[in-house]
């Protein structure tokens, strides 16, 4: 019985001794092929033991388990790494280094891999077959290089994937329906490159989801009314899509979990229903360079966490609601190029942290509210367009550390600038 507990240690041995030279002449043979200063760089990499080099980490049986070189300045190719050498890979992360070329398809040999991070490199082409058979994915970024081609249906084999960004690149095509099977997900980025067609259905069944960014592609057609299953979500950003139309789905707003809400560039149409007020938690509010239309309902008044609100560039009329004195922590109120009237709520003053407010190119009249001489450091755009009678725009007071821009159209029909505290 010893003598065969003895010989099965030392078959151990032996077997981690073959696994620490295998996946030690294969980093160094990676390592020869990088350029001379990213050598000097891992100048730890020698022996036959990589557990003690830098970047590397093993697990208790001494396989290598991750592959951690990020921020490191390495020049050169993935092409000359032997993936198959490492079949306990855990984690292969190389953010922020100068890697080019294309991902070598070998990469799906690494069967156990959970994590990769090959983000801000300059690979190129596009992403291999044999990387949605990686089964056992749960992190994949892809984010900031110079990747094309599509997403294909074979995606949905990744069905332990719970962070997807491939922001950045240049891929292309659209969206598949099968994105909808990756249940585990809670980031999905694939804003900044070139997607077009229509946002699937089938988004809707990523209810596991916190991050949403669609920003900056071509997408068309509608946002999904399914698009409000996802309960979780807290960032949604599908801006800068100038071929997305229609009405916003009613379901955003009573998803009360969202702190940020970016719909801006786009060519939305409709109006924002008095169910706003459901979005309690939001804190950033983008819907500036649409086409929506109707008044600002005063429900809106209702979101305190609020500190960015920009509805600047649509068709908004009616008065500035003076509930907008209630969003307390407002930084920003962008509500320029619309079709707003009346004149400008005091409630306004109340906004002790507004550093930037902006007015201009609507039909607003009456004067500024003596509040805002209270209010320092303010950044105010005002376009007024003068109604019937001479109207005064601002009366003469002490404005503290205030740059004030206004242009009156007076009776004649000139324009020209009115310096703070001058009457017209």
């Amino acid at each position: 019985m010893v003598s065969l507990a003895s010989a099965a240690s030392t078959f151990t041995v032996r077997v981690q001794d073959a696994a620490d030279n295998s996946e030690a002449n294969a980093l160094l043979k990676w390592k020869d092929s990088l350029d001379k200063p990213s050598q000097d760089l891992l100048s730890t990499w020698r022996g036959a033991s990589p557990c003690k080099w830098e970047g590397i980490q093993c697990h208790k049986s001494k396989f290598v388990s991750s592959i951690h070189l990020t921020n490191y300045g390495l020049t050169g190719t993935l092409h000359t790494l032997n993936f198959s050498a490492f079949p306990n890979l855990l984690s292969l992360d190389i953010y922020n280094n100068s890697f080019y070329g294309t991902i070598p398809p070998q990469v799906g040999n690494m069967s156990k891999v959970t994590v990769l991070n090959f983000s801000a490199n300059y690979f190129r082409g596009s992403i291999p077959q044999e990387m949605w058979t990686l089964g056992s994915l749960q992190g994949l970024d892809l984010s900031i290089c110079q990747l094309s081609g599509g997403i294909p249906k074979s995606i949905a084999n990744l069905s332990n994937l719970s962070y997807l960004d491939l922001g950045k690149n240049n891929f292309s095509g659209p969206i598949p329906p099968e994105i909808g099977k990756l249940n585990e997900l809670s980031c999905l980025n694939i804003a900044f490159n070139n997607f077009f067609g229509s946002i699937p259905q089938e988004i809707g069944m990523l209810t596991n989801l916190k991050i949403l960014l669609l920003s900056k592609n071509s997408l068309s057609g509608t946002i999904p009314e399914t698009i409000g299953n996802m309960s979780s979500l807290n960032l949604l950003h599908i801006a800068n899509n100038s071929l997305l139309s229609g009405p916003i789905p009613s379901s955003i707003w009573n998803m009360s979990n969202l702190i940020v809400i970016h719909l801006y560039a786009n060519n939305l149409s409709g109006s924002i229903p008095d169910s706003i007020e459901n979005l309690v938690n939001l804190e950033n509010l983008g819907l500036h360079d649409n086409h929506l239309s109707g008044s600002i309902p005063s429900t809106i008044g209702n979101l305190t966490k609020l500190t960015i609100l920009d509805l600047s560039f649509n068709n908004l009329s009616g008065s500035i609601p003076p509930s907008i004195g209630n969003l307390i922590n407002l930084y920003r109120l962008g509500l320029q190029r619309n079709n707003l009237s009346g004149t400008i709520p005091a409630t306004t003053g109340k906004l002790k942290s507004l550093t930037i407010l902006e007015l201009s190119s609507n039909k607003l009249n009456g004067s500024i509210p003596r509040v805002f001489n209270n209010m320092n450091w303010l950044f105010m755009l005002v376009r007024a367009i003068a109604m019937r009678e001479t109207l005064m725009l601002m009366q003469r007071f002490d404005f503290k550390w205030m740059l004030l821009h206004v242009s009156v159209v007076v009776a004649h029909g000139g324009t020209r600038k009115v310096e703070a505290g001058e009457e017209v």
